[in-house]
């Protein structure tokens, strides 16, 4: 049996480190953090839509940050219209039979964007096939691109119109620091859409 002061030594090393992450962070993505509330702002105020996608946790993320824009973040406000990309089963998995797991985002895309929309890939690596695909779509068709990638340049950033390096090397710290980013990106866009509310007030769930 493994002592239990190892357990606790790891936990207080494993938050440091996504404290850490998350003060780097601070320092170096608070105006592309803006930015990026500020494009989805003006896209909904526009009539247009968000997208979100990944996988793994990055689909949990998508499918969290859509529910967040769609239900309410911190203010009683109208619903927002966000979609996830990752939860259709049928979709998901008619494209990836069909065609390739590779298209089963910009397929999506295909069928229900427009121009003027945005596209926010998630991908702790960068390195995703099908986000960057779908990027890759939208960007080629009229639709803002945005990026939660790792902490390296990859061919995500050659897509995306803003992209957010989490400074961590550790993929559970740049998960972490997504999550945390989208949650800002929630609270601006609320504040920018709908200013003047509580933001204070406790969530009922």
């Amino acid at each position: 049996m493994i002592p239990k002061e190892q357990f606790l030594i790891a936990t207080e090393r494993m938050i440091q480190e996504s404290i850490q992450a998350k003060q780097e962070l601070c320092k170096t993505s608070k105006e592309i953090i803006v930015d990026m509330a500020d494009m989805i702002s003006r896209a909904f105020i526009a009539g247009h839509r968000l997208f979100l996608f990944g996988n793994g946790g990055s689909a949990a993320d998508a499918q969290h940050l859509a529910a967040e824009f769609v239900n309410r973040f911190q203010m009683e406000r109208r619903p927002l219209p966000a979609m996830a990309l990752t939860v259709d089963t049928s979709v998901l998995t008619s494209i990836a039979n069909d065609y390739s797991f590779e298209d089963v985002f910009a397929k999506q895309l295909r069928a229900l964007s427009q121009p003027g929309d945005i596209a926010l890939g998630i991908s702790t690596s960068g390195r995703s096939r099908n986000v960057i695909e779908a990027l890759k779509y939208a960007r080629e068709n009229g639709i803002t691109t945005l990026g939660f990638s790792g902490p390296s340049q990859t061919e995500m950033d050659l897509w995306s119109d803003i992209i957010l390096h989490p400074p961590s090397p550790v993929t559970a710290r740049v998960q972490e620091c997504h999550i945390t980013v989208g949650h800002i990106i929630c609270a601006h866009v609320e504040q920018m859409l709908f200013g003047g509310g509580n933001v204070n007030r406790a969530e009922s769930r």
